[in-house]
C-alpha cells in the first residue's frame, strides 16, 4: 500500500479506536450504582448497551468496563487499608511517644507515600547510623507500590532497622520527601555510607539531601549486571572476585592489571572506584533490605 495512502475506520466505528473510547463520568456514576447493589458486571454492560440501542453503540468496549470496576475495587481495597493502617500507626504513637508517621495525599485523595519509624529505631540510628542502606525494588505487594526499608548494621554486624516507607511513586521528589523527613526526625543526623541498588531517581534525591555522603552500589546488582552483559565466563569469576575481595589498593592494581592483560581487554575503559578506607558496616549489597522488604509485605 502506498505510504500517503491510508485506510480509515467507518465512522461508525470511530467510538471504538483506542483514542477516541472513553468512558464518561456519567457512565461510570452508573456502573458505581449498579455495583453497589451487587449487579453482576455482564449485566451492567447487557443493560447500557441496551440504553444505547446496541453494544457497537457504545463509546468503550467489554474490557474498558471490566478494567474500570477492577480499578474501583482496588482503590477501595486500598483507601481501606490505608485508613485502618493509619489508624493503627496513630495507636501505636500513644503508646510509645517517640513513634512518627508522616504521609501525604495524592490530588485524588488517596493515600500516596507515608513514612514510619518508632522509638527504637531512632536509638538505634543514633548509635549505628552511619551506614544506611535501602532497596525498593520489591513491589509484587497488592498495591504495586515499592516499600523501602532503612536499615544498617551494628558492630555485631546485625541489621538494625531504622524505618519503612511505603512511596506514591519512583520520582525524585517522592526520595527527596522520604529522606527530608528521615533526616528530620533523625535531628540531622546524616550518614556517611549509603548503599542502593543504583536507581536513578534515588541515587538524585541522595546527591541533592545527602551530597556528603559516600554513595556504594549494591555488590549483587553489580555483579548481576555483569552476568547479564558479558559472556565470557572466565572474566564472570576474575570480576566476581575483584568485586568481593578484601583487597589492599596495591594488590588490587596488580590483580586487575593481570585480569585485563590476560583477556586481552587493555584497551577497554574501565571505571575506578574504591572504598578502602571507608567504613560500611560491613553493608557491600542492599540484600539485607530486600529480604526484610520480602518478609514485611
Amino acid at each position: 500500500m502506498d505510504e500517503h495512502n491510508h485506510e480509515l475506520a467507518p465512522a461508525m466505528f470511530t467510538h471504538l479506536l483506542p483514542s477516541h473510547r472513553k468512558m464518561s463520568d456519567g457512565d461510570k456514576a452508573q456502573v458505581d450504582s449498579f455495583k453497589q447493589f451487587g449487579i453482576a458486571t455482564s449485566k451492567i454492560m447487557a443493560y447500557m448497551a441496551g440504553q444505547s440501542d446496541g453494544y457497537g453503540m457504545l463509546r468503550f468496549t467489554k474490557q474498558d468496563l471490566y478494567n474500570y470496576v477492577h480499578g474501583q475495587r482496588v482503590v477501595r481495597i486500598c483507601d481501606g487499608d490505608a485508613a485502618a493502617t493509619i489508624s493503627y500507626l496513630e495507636g501505636k504513637a500513644n503508646a510509645d511517644m517517640m513513634m512518627v508517621a508522616c504521609y501525604t495525599r495524592t490530588e485524588d485523595n488517596y493515600l500516596g507515600s507515608l513514612f514510619w519509624m518508632d522509638g527504637e529505631m531512632m536509638s538505634d540510628y543514633q548509635v549505628f547510623g552511619d551506614v544506611l542502606a535501602f532497596d525498593s525494588t520489591y513491589r509484587s505487594n497488592k498495591y504495586r507500590k515499592p516499600l523501602v526499608v532503612f536499615s544498617g548494621s551494628n558492630r555485631h554486624r546485625q541489621t538494625c532497622i531504622f524505618g519503612f516507607a511505603l512511596l506514591e511513586d519512583e520520582e525524585v521528589r517522592t526520595y527527596r520527601w522520604v529522606l527530608l523527613n528521615l533526616l528530620d526526625v533523625m535531628g540531622q543526623k546524616k550518614p556517611c555510607v549509603v548503599v542502593t541498588d543504583g536507581d536513578k531517581t534515588m541515587r538524585a534525591a541522595i546527591a541533592e539531601v545527602m551530597p556528603s555522603a559516600t554513595h556504594r552500589l549494591c555488590g549483587w546488582h553489580l555483579e548481576k549486571n555483569c552476568v547479564q552483559r558479558v559472556k565470557d565466563t572466565e572474566f564472570r569469576k576474575v570480576f566476581k572476585k575483584a568485586l568481593y575481595a578484601n583487597f589492599e589498593i596495591g594488590d588490587f592494581e596488580e590483580y586487575w592489571k593481570t585480569l585485563v592483560e590476560s583477556l586481552g581487554l587493555l584497551d577497554n575503559s574501565w571505571a575506578t572506584a574504591y572504598l578502602r578506607g571507608t567504613f560500611c558496616a560491613g553493608y557491600r549489597t542492599t540484600s539485607r533490605c530486600e529480604g526484610i522488604n520480602a518478609f514485611v509485605t
